[in-house]
């Protein structure tokens, strides 16, 4: 899948999950940035995990300050 991350990046990647647990690896389409991840969560009934994968690729993805 390709996503654009809110500052711009374009990254390339997979993710998948099941009840409790997900998981993904994304990088740039040039190898020079790369993220894999794993995690267990609690969420309450109807929320979702994307708020922790998004912060993890913001972290991952973002282009360092000069």
């Amino acid at each position: 899948m390709r996503t654009e991350l809110p500052g711009g990046t374009v990254v390339w990647g997979k993710t998948g999950s099941r009840p409790g647990c997900t998981n993904g690896v994304f990088v740039t389409r040039d190898l020079s940035r790369r993220v894999v991840y794993s995690l267990n969560y609690n969420n309450p009934p109807g929320s979702s995990e994307l708020k922790y994968v998004l912060g993890i690729a913001e972290a991952a993805f973002s282009k360092p300050r000069k």
